[in-house]
């Protein structure tokens, strides 16, 4: 009972930053039962839609929503550390196996580095950042949201990664870190989400939920973070 109660926790704290860095002017969240229903309104990382579901019967939600009848690309979330019933035959195919993490702040130390991290904190540097990465790093509109935070990592004068992170709740959501290439296996990631999570700490933040790749997984096992359930993301294309 307490491994579901922590799963549940952790998932409504999961959705709940996902949202929050994802959302768009039109955005809304939906509830149905077990199933949360992310709309954006608009594309975002490749859907318009997100449903994410834990501890239900696959026929009960498959049911829910296709009833919805959405007519864009969307994706399904499931949480489960044992792999789920194949979808294939719903027209779902696996995107991603990823995992659902948690930190506790409260006894958690972070070391000094010597990288070059910093919050970006205009928007002339953002528009600098997100030329120098050729894509929006830094979402412009939302750059003086007091609840969400842009850091950018520096080498040699140059953008080498980025991230950012939302705090709420006392509840640190990581979001969107990043390293470019050239600069991989340097700890630059690594010192950015220290200066993330060290920033956010000291703001009131006791806790911290993320979702790792598969890549990813084993810098968030060095920071302190641990498994709290594998998640299963599936794609269905209109």
């Amino acid at each position: 009972m307490e491994e579901i109660t922590e799963l549940k926790k952790a998932v409504d704290f999961f959705i709940r930053g996902e949202y929050y860095c994802s959302r768009q002017p039109a955005s809304q969240i939906h509830d149905y039962d077990s199933i949360k229903h992310l709309a954006f309104g608009t594309n975002v990382d490749g859907r318009t839609d997100e449903f994410i579901v834990y501890n239900s019967n696959p026929a009960h939600f498959i049911d829910t929503i296709n009833k919805l009848d959405i007519k864009k690309d969307y994706w399904l979330t499931l949480f489960s550390d044992e792999e789920p019933y194949s979808y294939g035959a719903e027209g779902y195919t696996i995107k991603s196996t990823e995992f659902l993490m948690i930190l506790n702040l409260d006894s958690w130390s972070f070391e000094t580095d010597n990288k070059i991290i910093k919050c970006v904190q205009t928007e002339e540097e953002a528009r600098r950042i997100n030329h120098f990465f050729n894509k929006a790093a830094i979402d412009l509109k939302k750059l003086n949201d007091p609840n969400l935070h842009f850091y950018v990592g520096e080498e040699n004068g140059h953008p080498a990664s980025h991230g950012s992170y939302a705090l709420l709740d006392k509840t640190v959501f990581l979001n969107d870190v990043f390293t470019s290439k050239m600069h991989r296996g340097k700890g630059m990631a690594k010192a950015l989400c220290r200066k993330m999570l060290m920033d956010a700490k000291q703001e009131g933040a006791v806790q911290s939920v993320l979702v790792s790749s598969q890549i990813g997984h084993p810098l968030y096992l060095k920071l302190g973070y641990r498994d709290v359930s594998k998640m299963w993301v599936f794609e269905r294309k209109s």
